[in-house]
């Protein structure tokens, strides 16, 4: 076999193969050898045909597969032998038929990842938002866990319903053309925000608690966020099933207490403010490595594959659908030609990204250790409630421990990028990043989102 590589561009090499005949009739050999064992044919017995007769009915098709079959062992060898780092199957652009006592010739392109030498990598500029919990989400997050902690208490005392009071009913009737009937509907008289229909609190207040076919008439105003009911008159019949009272916790030492998170108020203030901020630097520093693969992709153009493109697409696609809570789709049917060319310059860019990570990755040294995968494994199986050991076990049955540590590498890439860059800290930010990929720990091996390597996974 004869193989010639010649350069088509950076991330594309062209093969040129030569079969001699000698290969090329073994290979046919063993074709019928193994197709005349189950052939029956009229006038034949079970695997006695002749290899005359074979040809004539099955020659066409032993004759492609054979090609078919010479092609991968010729492009098997010549990445192995050139060192092609390809990432896609070969794609066949000249093949002579296969003609006795001639041998097969046939020309196929082959993607391959390309030379990436990361330039400019240090000291870039990025934007960094300053930390800045303000004392009232500290107020909202206070507040929400008393309604964590809120009980609801039987009614006691009085026969008519009042603010704070939670309100089981059944309802039935109109919403202009459309029909309600919720047999089992709650309604919180104290939160506006959640009021099913503006009114609906006022008029479901100081009534008595085993009210009856209450008739409700009101005009839904026209700037509610539900469009489709804007400016429609409600007509509604509701009956009271139960109503119960929230106990709420009073804000003192003993509340502290009981949350289990300080002994104080003001220590409880304190250690909500801590989560706040603990969560809020997370998602600044989410922001920061963003921000640093965003400058570095735009230092970076690097030319990269059309097939690892189109599988960025793809990921990008699914992971689109995900977001918007669709299910997955075999084959991506949605997944059309104008909406190909939407994705493909974020998906090229994408490719980038993981490439030049890589080879900083390279360049520098940076790996990741044992110890560094056993902590983010015993801290992913805390998460999940589960053993380490077990989650590892695993990931391993489902080949998925490289994909961590591909991900978990390139994380650390993008966090040595944000050390070594020029940072300039900001109350906001004047231009979002370029998303990072998601951990492929986050989900099971084949769900959309799942991130590999930029590698193609053909069987060498």
């Amino acid at each position: 076999m004869q193989v010639r590589i010649e350069d088509v561009s950076p991330v594309e090499k062209k093969m040129f193969v030569e079969v001699p005949w000698e290969t090329v009739s073994q290979k046919l050999g063993d074709a019928y050898k193994e197709l005349g064992k189950g052939v029956a044919l009229k006038g034949f017995r079970k695997g006695k045909v002749p290899r005359p007769v074979l040809e004539q009915v099955y020659g066409h098709r032993i004759n492609a597969e054979v090609a078919y079959q010479l092609v991968r062992e010729s492009f098997v060898r010549a990445s192995e032998e050139h060192n092609l780092a390809a990432v896609a199957e070969p794609r066949v652009e000249e093949a002579a038929p296969i003609k006795k006592g001639q041998p097969f010739t046939f020309a196929a392109i082959i993607e391959i990842r390309g030379d990436v030498v990361p330039q400019d990598y240090v000291g870039l500029a990025i934007e960094r938002r300053r930390l800045d919990v303000a004392e009232s989400a500290v107020d909202e997050a206070l507040a929400q866990l008393r309604r964590e902690h809120t009980e609801l208490r039987p009614i006691e005392g009085r026969d008519l319903t009042a603010p704070g009071d939670i309100v089981g009913l059944s309802v039935t009737g109109t919403i202009g053309e459309h029909q309600i009937n919720q047999p089992q509907f709650a309604v919180d008289l104290d939160d506006a925000e959640r009021e099913p229909l503006p009114g609906m609190r006022e008029a479901l207040t100081g009534v008595p608690l085993d009210t009856k076919d209450k008739k409700i008439e009101m005009i839904v105003p026209d700037d509610y966020k539900d469009e489709s009911i804007r400016g429609r008159k409600a007509e509604l019949t509701v009956t009271i099933l139960e109503v119960r009272a929230k106990e709420v916790p009073a804000l003192d030492d003993e509340f502290a207490k009981d949350t289990g998170k300080a002994e104080t108020l003001d220590g409880l203030r304190g250690a909500l403010r801590k989560e706040l901020e603990d969560r809020e630097r997370e998602v600044i520093d989410r922001e920061a490595r963003e921000n640093v693969l965003r400058e570095l992709i735009k230092k970076n153009q690097i030319p990269v594959a059309a097939s690892l493109v189109e599988r960025a697409v793809e990921l990008q696609y699914a992971r689109l659908r995900q977001m918007l809570g669709m299910k997955p789709e075999r084959g991506n049917p949605g997944l059309n030609d104008e909406l190909r060319d939407k994705l493909r310059p974020a998906g090229a860019d994408e490719v980038r990204g993981q490439l030049v990570l890589e080879a900083i990755a390279d360049k520098e040294g940076l790996s990741i250790t044992d110890d560094e995968l056993a902590r983010h494994i015993e801290v992913t199986a805390r998460q999940r409630n589960v053993a380490p050991a077990k989650l590892r076990a695993e990931w391993q049955r489902d080949n998925r421990i490289d994909n961590v540590v591909y991900s978990l590498r390139q994380d650390k890439v993008l966090r040595f990028l944000v050390d070594k860059a020029q940072v300039t800290e900001v109350e906001k930010l004047t231009q979002a990043g370029t998303p990072l990929p998601e951990a492929p720990d986050d989900h099971d091996h084949d769900e959309p989102g799942h991130v590999h390597g930029p590698d193609c996974d053909h069987d060498h």
